[in-house]
């Protein structure tokens, strides 16, 4: 089990203690306290030097004047005295200040929601609303239900993040059991049953995993979705109970109950994450209600304090005995003031100590006003560029130091935003970066349609298995598979058939390789099958028979009954290569060899085989550059009527104009143009110089010309063929009777379409001959 929840648990206990254990006190009531007259430089020096230029005035005006100090009595009370005017409280404000911090406190809540970092940004926006909300006891209550439906969402929140983290452990677990299994199996024989059986069961699994998908990106599935994931667990469960009996043969008891418990694991996982979700949501319902209470609050507490305030009484007078009494006092000390005349002298001795002390008093409050939060800023400065983000400084002082020391708090309180927020990012992007890598992991090893390893996939299975052969001597084959004439269903059903096909073929692949080794899909309708194990070379082709004959049973796609034939070229370890390239290259070129004998052939790799290959690719790189530089020549051989001795008609006969001047036979090189795809442009290019030639007879010398054109299977089956025969006799103004076309019987067993096609163009004029007659299987 993942430690995450509990962490997670722990983190929510110490947010509500850290609520619970706070000062109340805000920090700018604390700073209030700690500096009462926040005064600047340049006041301080102002009231300086005002006190020393009063002071220095009344000691210039004593000296020359030489008056003496005179106590004059203070004035009387007044007998009926008028009460004093109340004195105006102000109450707080609290509006802004709340609404700031219930808006940066929901910002830090829904980025909490969505991962596991940012705890400290959501214990200060907290702490600021709880802060903003004091002085009323409605807005503390409404506060603290927000604060409190906030953590309750956090903490759903956290339980739907674990549940998907174990929903993804749950089912990588279960399909590399699966996988390992099936790996295992191909290396111990007599293990038909139990390898099919795991086939059907990762099927299974895998329509459960996909169909799950919705659910474990944290979505709720519709009702036919839900419907689509319980049939297809229930189909999982009961092709298991089916198969557990071989399973349990096969596999091992504790494979078999571990398979079974940590599936039932995952359906119960599945169900936690759906029942998360929901709370997920309610749990954001109850937050967006407590925040529009809160909100109510505020602006209710904001109209009450528009209210005419309270007046505070004033402070009751003296007692006329008092004032009486002082008077008294007062008089003795006039006279005998005026009977201590002091000289001028002592007087001004007086003003300027107390000037100078004045002085003194101002210069060393301005300068302990200033080193303190000197001192303090500078190892403020220490620990911020030491990495302490959490780092606050006193306020107080002198009144710009203060103002520093307030934007000094403000970069160090964002500058920890913005790393928290950084590692709210990052710990984001961690968990896209694992669910990506969940599913590009799988996409990677498998062919997306038939679930077969894909071509990276093999050749990394291939090594494995030659190192593996390597150790212990055994045999190793490889054979390439590729369906006959499998363009026809892509052709005449649609490529959506054709992927049926395909996935129907694989399955057939995967019985026969039971026991044998694996499967894999190159691409397009190639296969291979590699055999490990092997008991003897002899036998590469009495398997790769058996793989041909294992597709002459029908095979069943939308209810429909086909027949499908394969060709297969095999190659061996190590006779014919060492790794996975050498050997899937040698088994390439056999396959090539098995399509020249025909359809559900079986051909195994030979030396010459390569050169016939580089062969092949010579002639055909140089029948690319005939089409280009005009190489093709037309020859016309006059055919004679032995009745009339009279010339009938001329036939066009292709010869290739070499490089080093010999004309090449059509036997040549017309088979590596029909299988590199040449044949059309070659055939359209005879059919137009023919043709053109034809023309030339027939406006010329020779009005009744005739010409023997060869036609090929590839042009008759083209449904543009006809059309573009009748355009070209009327852009050159000949009949059609000037051209004959010549077929060979492979033609006429192309099928119906071709007989049509020849009723079509007979009709319109243009002869039909049937030539080299007898040489087929007519």
């Amino acid at each position: 089990m993942s430690k995450g929840p509990t962490l997670r648990r722990d983190s929510a206990h110490r947010l509500k203690a850290y609520f619970q254990a706070k000062s109340l006190m805000p920090l700018r009531l604390r700073n209030r306290l700690a500096s009462p007259f926040p005064l600047g430089i340049a006041a301080r020096l102002t009231l300086s030097f005002i006190a020393v230029a009063v002071l220095a005035a009344a000691a210039n005006l004593i000296a020359r004047e030489t008056v003496s100090i005179i106590y004059l009595p203070p004035p009387a009370a007044p007998a009926a005295p008028a009460a004093p005017a109340a004195i105006i409280v102000p109450r707080p404000i609290t509006h802004d200040r709340l609404l700031a911090a219930i808006d940066a406190f929901e910002q830090a809540y829904r980025q909490r929601s969505i991962a596991t970092a940012g705890d400290a940004i959501l214990i200060r926006a907290a702490d600021q609303v709880r802060h903003a909300a004091l002085g009323s006891p409605g807005l503390e209550r409404a506060a603290n239900d927000y604060l409190l439906r906030a953590h309750q969402s956090v903490h759903v929140a956290d339980q739907r993040r674990a549940a998907r983290a174990s929903y993804f452990a749950l089912t990588s677990s279960l399909y590399e059991r699966l996988k390992n299994s099936l790996d295992g199996s191909l290396q111990i024989f007599g293990r038909v049953l139990a390898r099919q059986s795991l086939v059907r069961l990762r099927n299974d699994f895998d329509r459960v995993r996909t169909l799950s998908e919705i659910i474990a990106d944290g979505e709720l599935p519709s009702g036919s979705q839900r419907e689509e994931i319980a049939a297809a667990e229930t189909n999982y469960l009961n092709t298991f109970t089916a198969n557990q009996a071989s399973l349990d043969k096969s596999e091992g008891s504790e494979w078999v109950w571990g398979m079974r418990a940590d599936f039932a694991a995952l359906v119960a996982a599945r169900s936690a994450l759906e029942t998360l979700t929901l709370q997920t949501i309610d749990a954001e319902w109850l937050v967006s209600q407590s925040r529009g209470a809160l909100t109510a609050a505020t602006f209710a507490a904001d109209s009450s304090a528009n209210q005419p305030p309270a007046a505070i009484a004033p402070l009751p007078l003296q007692p006329d005995g008092i004032a009486s009494q002082a008077a008294d006092d007062h008089a003795v000390d006039a006279a005998a003031a005026q009977d201590a005349n002091r000289p001028a002298r002592e007087m001004m001795a007086t003003v300027t100590l107390l000037v100078m002390l004045l002085v003194i008093a101002i210069s060393l409050a301005t300068v302990r006003s200033v080193l303190g939060p000197v001192r303090r800023m500078l190892e403020g400065s220490k620990r911020l560029a030491a990495g302490d983000t959490q780092v606050e400084l006193a306020r107080g002082g002198i009144r710009e130091l203060d103002t520093l020391a307030a934007a000094f708090n403000s970069m160090a309180s964002k500058l920890a935003a913005a790393q928290e927020a950084s590692r709210l990012h990052q710990a984001t992007l961690e968990d896209k970066v694992q669910e990506r890598t969940h599913k590009l992991r799988r996409l990677a090893e498998q062919d997306p349609l038939t679930s077969l390893p894909n071509r990276r996939h093999l050749l990394s299975l291939l090594n494995d298995a030659i190192e593996r052969a390597s150790r212990s001597g055994l045999g190793l084959w490889v054979y390439f598979i590729d369906l006959d004439n499998f363009k026809n269903f892509n052709d005449s059903e649609g490529h959506v058939f054709g992927d049926r096909v395909l996935m129907s073929v694989a399955n057939r692949l995967e019985e026969v390789a039971d026991g044998l080794g694996f499967v894999a899909r190159l691409g397009g309708d190639e296969f291979t099958l590699v055999c490990e194990q092997a008991p003897s070379p002899a036998t590469v082709h009495d398997i790769g028979m058996r793989i041909v004959h294992s597709f002459q049973k029908m095979i069943s796609v939308d209810q429909r009954e086909l027949s499908i034939s394969v060709s297969v070229g095999a190659s061996i370890y190590p006779e014919h290569g060492r790794d996975a390239e050498n050997l899937l290259r040698a088994a390439d070129s056999a396959l090539f060899r098995a399509k020249d004998l025909g359809r559900s052939q079986v051909a195994v790799f030979t030396p010459e085989l390569i050169e016939s290959a580089a062969s092949r690719f010579t002639t055909e790189q140089g029948l690319r550059r005939a089409l280009e530089s005009q190489q093709f020549e037309l020859l016309y051989q006059p055919e004679y009527n032995l009745a009339t001795l009279q010339m009938d008609l001329v036939e066009a006969l292709l010869r290739w104009r070499m490089p080093d001047g010999r004309l090449a036979r059509p036997g040549e090189f017309l088979g590596v143009a029909e299988q590199s795809g040449l044949i059309t442009e070659i055939n359209d290019w005879v059919l137009h110089t023919a043709i053109e030639s034809a023309a030339r007879w027939y406006h010329g010398a020779w009005p009744g010309v005739k010409v023997a054109v060869n036609i090929s299977p590839r042009q008759l089956m083209d449904q543009r063929f006809a059309d573009l025969l009748l355009a070209m006799i009327r852009e050159h103004r000949i009949p059609a009777t000037c051209i004959e076309l010549e077929l060979t019987e492979t033609v006429l067993q192309t099928g119906p379409a071709t007989i049509t096609a020849l009723r079509h163009l007979h009709a319109q004029g243009f002869g039909i001959a049937l030539d080299d007659f007898g040489t087929g299987y007519s």
